[in-house]
């Protein structure tokens, strides 16, 4: 009686600049060797999420509005050799590749 389901939340998030400020960020690492060309890879995609895409400060994103960002990075990750070379070595050592 009386529960009532939160509300959903509705977040600003910085799109464009955060996903530069990202990538300028993760380019860093990969030159100084401490990342993998597939990481940038990976990070592009997830900064891209985390950004919130194709957004700005002004605009309100859903949390709909992020899952299938999450969902679209996801997916064109999992079609990579390399993400496949990843699962499928963390599932038979338990441990991440680094490739």
């Amino acid at each position: 009686d009386g529960y009532q389901p939160p509300e959903k939340p509705v977040l600003n998030l910085p799109g464009k600049t955060a996903k530069v400020a990202m990538h300028m960020a993760v380019e860093g690492f990969v030159h100084q060797g401490k990342a993998t060309a597939h990481d940038a890879v990976v990070a592009e995609r997830l900064a891209g999420v985390l950004s919130g895409g194709d957004t700005d400060l002004l605009d309100e994103v859903s949390e709909k509005d992020l899952l299938k960002l999450e969902r679209e990075a996801f997916v064109a990750l999992i079609k990579q050799t390399p993400t496949l070379d990843r699962i499928e070595h963390m599932l038979e050592t338990g441990r991440p590749l680094r490739n």
